[in-house]
């Protein structure tokens, strides 16, 4: 039982996949809506005020009436206000639990449930948004192909506008594991259930989330990786797929980097 315990731990390859669900699990994507939906946590959706502040300093940046894509949408907390601020917005997301209730709450605003690494879209529109660090969490390949996707699916000219972590998020950290308890259920699964937890560092300034939950007779483990970028690094990987010229902003409200 050792053995097996710690294989599932062991620090796996840089940028190793897992086949698990996380995103568009059914039940897992409850406990992600209700993150998002929580206005005192930053876990899954940045809390209301600085949504507000982005969304009206990237509506500054567009005419009224343009076109902005919205990849990873979630419920749609940002969709909604582009769509207040006079732009007509579609949002894209992998949780069917997440577009059903942005469709429920933002009747403006056309929400698509699909995957933004498989769509085909062919400049339709003014600019795109993929907010709140999620090409970190993509593995070099699958970030390739969605900077691809995404300037095929704008206009010429059109603005794509995307946030990440700089190295300062690994400042201090320390490699570690753990384990938790869920005797009556929790965020991974309704059943009863523990959790192996470990936190891994690479060189690049690549850090790993692994999750392996264990229930009656079953397995699963979930890779969450999270790359964090310079200015350098993260021009490199725009250049090469075609996108200049090129800014760079301390957030998403516009302020001087720093």
């Amino acid at each position: 039982m050792y053995r097996e315990l710690d294989a599932l731990l062991k620090k796996p390859p840089l940028y190793e996949k897992t086949p698990e669900k996380f995103w568009d699990d059914p039940h897992i994507s409850a406990g992600m809506l209700e993150a998002h939906l929580d206005p005192t946590t930053d876990a899954a959706s940045r809390r209301p005020q600085t949504i507000a502040r982005s969304a009206a300093w990237i509506a500054s940046l567009l005419p009224r009436g343009a076109r902005l894509l919205d990849l990873g949408c979630g419920p749609g907390l940002y969709a909604k206000r582009f769509s207040e601020l006079g732009l007509r917005v579609t949002g894209m997301d992998l949780s069917a639990r997440s577009v059903a209730w942005a469709r429920e709450h933002d009747p403006d605003s056309e929400y698509v449930l699909g995957n933004y690494l498989e769509m085909d879209i062919e400049g339709a529109f003014d600019a795109a948004t993929l907010i709140w660090c999620d090409y970190g969490a993509l593995v070099p390949q699958d970030r390739a192909t969605l900077l691809r996707n995404v300037r095929r699916a704008l206009k010429p000219g059109g603005l794509f506008l995307l946030d990440t972590f700089t190295p300062r998020r690994y400042d201090g950290f320390k490699e570690r594991t753990w384990w938790e308890r869920s005797a009556a259920g929790g965020f991974w699964s309704p059943n009863p259930h523990m959790v192996l937890g470990a936190e891994y560092l690479y060189e690049g300034h690549v850090g790993l989330s692994r999750y392996v939950v264990l229930e009656d007779g079953n397995a699963r483990a979930f890779n969450i990786w999270d790359t964090a970028f310079t200015p350098g690094t993260l021009a490199a990987e725009l250049r090469a797929q075609g996108f200049e010229p090129m800014d760079f902003y301390s957030d998403m409200e516009g302020n001087p980097y720093r």
